[in-house]
Parts: C-alpha cells; sequence; structure tokens
C-alpha cells in the first residue's frame, strides 16, 4: 500500500415515481428493460427502487426519460429522508396532499394544488429550474431560480448540460425521472436532513458561504471554509495529509474530515476504503477529501453532537472553491 493510503487509513480508520399511483408495482432489485447496462443513470435509479423512492412499471420498465412532476419529485424527496413528522396518507386517493403540505410547513416554493385542478397540475411537468429551486430550498435557501442554479452547481447537488450557468443548466428543460433520482441522491449525499427554507429571498453570494481562507504551503492548494466554522475547528498539518477537527468534540476524536495529497492509485486506493471526495490534480499529485468511518463525537453530548453534524454539512462547499496554483 502506497504511504498515502496508510495514511488515511491511520487518520480514519476505514468510514414511476408510479409506485405513487395504484396502478404501479414495486420490484426490488429488478433489472429494467429500458435501463441498459451502460446506462449514465444505472446505479443511482437501482438505488432509488431500492430504496422504495420511486418503482418500476408492471410491465418492467423504468421509463428514465419520463417526465416528473412537482408533486413526484416532492415525494421523492422526503421518501429519501423519511422525516419522523411526515405522515403518509397511504389509502387515500389523494395520495399527493401530505407531501405537498410539508414541504409547505418547511418553506418550500411549492405550487398547491385544489382537489379541482389536481389532475390537471398533476400533469404539469416539472422544469429543471424549479427542480434546482426546490433543492436549495430543502438545504435551507431561498433563492430565486437563477440563484439557486448557481447553488447546487457549486455545491455539487446538480451538473449543466452544456455549462455551468442557468443556460447551461438548461433551465427550462423538462426533468426526467433519472435526473429526478439523481438530484434527490446528491441531496441526500450533501444534506443530513431536509430544511426549512427561510421566508425572506436570499441573493446567493458563493463568498459569503465561504469567506474564510485555508491555504496549504506546502502543496500551493487552497480552500474557502464556511463561516460557522470560524472559531470551532483546528486544523493540523502532517505532511501529506491536513485533519481538520471539531475544537469541542476532540476528546472524542473530532475528525470532520481531511485533505490528502497522493498519487493517483494513492486515491483510487483509499476510495475504495472510505469516502472520498475528488478536489482536483496537478502533475502527477492527486488532492483528496477523506470522510471518518466511525463515530468522532460524545454520543452522551447532545450538543456537541448536533454542532459537529452542522458543520460536516459545510463540507460540500469546499469543493467549488478549491485552487490549485
Amino acid at each position: 500500500m502506497k504511504k498515502g493510503v496508510k495514511a488515511a487509513a491511520a487518520v480514519l480508520v476505514a468510514f414511476g415515481l408510479s409506485g405513487l399511483y395504484p396502478s404501479a408495482s414495486y420490484g426490488e432489485g429488478s433489472a429494467f428493460k429500458d435501463v441498459p447496462d451502460d446506462f449514465w443513470g444505472r446505479d443511482v435509479i437501482e438505488w432509488a427502487v431500492d430504496n422504495e423512492l420511486v418503482d418500476g412499471y408492471p410491465d418492467g420498465s423504468f421509463k428514465p426519460a419520463q417526465a416528473v412532476v412537482q408533486n413526484e419529485f416532492l415525494a421523492m424527496m422526503i421518501r429519501a429522508y423519511r422525516p419522523g413528522d411526515f405522515k403518509p396518507a397511504p389509502d387515500s386517493s389523494d395520495w399527493a396532499s401530505p407531501y405537498v403540505d410539508y414541504a409547505s410547513r418547511l418553506g418550500w416554493p411549492v405550487v398547491q394544488t385544489s382537489v379541482i385542478d389536481r389532475n390537471a397540475s398533476a400533469r404539469k411537468a416539472l422544469t429543471r429550474g424549479r427542480a434546482a429551486q426546490l433543492l436549495a430550498s430543502a438545504s435551507g435557501r431561498h433563492y430565486s431560480v437563477d440563484d439557486s442554479i448557481r447553488y447546487v452547481l457549486d455545491v455539487g447537488l446538480a451538473e449543466g448540460k452544456e455549462g455551468r450557468s442557468p443556460e447551461g443548466f438548461g433551465k427550462d428543460d423538462t426533468l426526467n425521472r433519472a435526473e429526478a433520482v439523481t438530484f434527490v441522491q446528491r441531496l441526500k449525499v450533501n444534506e443530513s436532513r431536509l430544511r426549512p427554507s427561510p421566508g425572506s429571498l436570499e441573493v446567493y453570494d458563493l463568498s459569503k458561504l465561504n469567506p474564510v481562507a485555508y491555504a496549504n504551503k506546502a502543496y500551493g492548494f487552497s480552500f474557502r471554509l464556511p463561516a460557522e466554522w470560524e472559531g470551532k475547528i483546528d486544523i493540523e498539518e502532517d505532511g501529506d495529509s491536513v485533519r481538520f477537527i471539531h475544537r469541542a468534540s476532540k476528546s472524542d476524536g473530532g475528525l470532520l474530515f481531511s485533505v490528502n495529497v497522493g498519487f493517483k492509485e494513492d486515491y483510487e486506493q483509499t476510495s475504495e476504503l472510505i469516502r472520498t471526495v475528488y478536489l482536483g490534480a496537478k502533475g502527477d499529485r492527486h488532492v483528496y477529501i477523506c470522510y471518518p468511518s466511525d463515530v468522532q463525537y460524545s454520543l452522551e453530548d447532545a450538543k456537541s453532537g448536533a454542532d459537529y453534524h452542522n458543520l460536516s454539512d459545510g463540507i460540500k462547499s469546499l469543493k467549488p472553491t478549491f485552487q490549485w496554483k
């Protein structure tokens, strides 16, 4: 094993939405006839079906290109988290109301539908721009559609079709089933819970999310740290590894993440052992984030545990600001 991998191991300890309608059937682990092995979204579709976010269709298809409507997307997001205060209505023909009501209570920008216009509204496809706005809202933000797109691109919740802009993102294009489950999976990775959206509209500014800079003098890379981290973390540099530690949980480990520098094979071998996020490369050196696999805070101290998790949520915002001179 290479030096970088040994260092990482020592530091971290190896770490249809058709089911919403009566006609659907759920086939756990099934292979869909319209999702070939080389389809770009095959893995995430299987993840979504295995976790009961969506179902396949009775004919053995998934229909990855089929349009998604608002209420279906809301159901996918809420099903991914299964919040304790959400109460579905399994015996009601009006399956969508609990999802729409729950999103409304969180302050998300949802379109309320009455019983009279429910069928018409249910057939109106959701755009990728509106999906981005719902993703941003579920992350505790309140942005316009264009600012929401900039946010989800910067924090890695989505990718553009032709560029990192609202236009390149395809904000007016229809969201399809394969894209929808991909968005939800990325949200699940980035956010530990569904968050309420603030009441007033915010203006997106990446520098406000990451106002404090960290610079590594040995290798010349840098990135910005979230404002809420100030005064709460310790940074320990040790050769090819930099440890970011939650100060209040230090007696229990406190490791939020480490940033490692190594060769390509170091990164690939480390990724097989623990969760990583690739940041970038210069020459033959690669930089990547490593997450701990074990608990790094006291389970008996709810306050410090909650603070640890809140700081962890900010890790996703580091990659967009990564630079290597």
